[in-house]
């Protein structure tokens, strides 16, 4: 079953959001972007009970770290608090490659941590990788998130 790739990207850089977008465009054109500047932004779209504001489930989030108000670890590290939330499929994805910013990201659960690539076909590559992870996985429906562990 083909679904459509839904994105919730948390990037301040508004030439890293349009290159990303474009990019993906050729990948995965039917892709849903849901654009945040920021954490604090990111986490109103993620309580809002509006389903026209919301970003469609499933959903997988990609996060810049340097942002302002609230950059990538800070929103990551609430997001992981919020009910309905914590489990919530995170590729850091940046232009930091210091080691310690990638322990902090995987101390919060993210499921990858990628450096930004400095070229189109790069940024195609990556996103052809995360086009064919969600093509190959199998994500919870909304109902099945609100269920209780066993």
């Amino acid at each position: 079953m083909s679904r459509t790739m839904n994105i919730l990207l948390v990037e301040d850089n508004e030439l890293d959001a349009m290159v990303l977008s474009r990019a993906l465009a050729k990948v995965a054109p039917s892709a849903n972007i849901l654009r945040a500047r920021d954490g604090i932004e990111a986490l109103e779209i993620l309580k809002t009970p509006d389903p026209a504001l919301a970003v469609p489930r499933p959903f997988f989030i990609l996060l810049d770290i340097n942002m302002p108000r609230m950059n990538g670890h800070e929103f990551l590290e609430s997001m992981r608090k919020l009910d309905g939330e914590a489990g919530n499929v995170v590729f850091m994805f940046t232009t930091s490659d210091s080691p310690k910013d990638i322990a902090m990201a995987y101390q919060n659960n993210v499921s990858g941590y990628i450096v930004k690539p400095q070229d189109t076909k790069g940024l195609r590559d990556v996103l052809g990788i995360l086009q064919g992870f969600w093509s190959i996985c199998e994500f919870p429906t909304a109902s099945e998130l609100d269920l209780q562990p066993l």
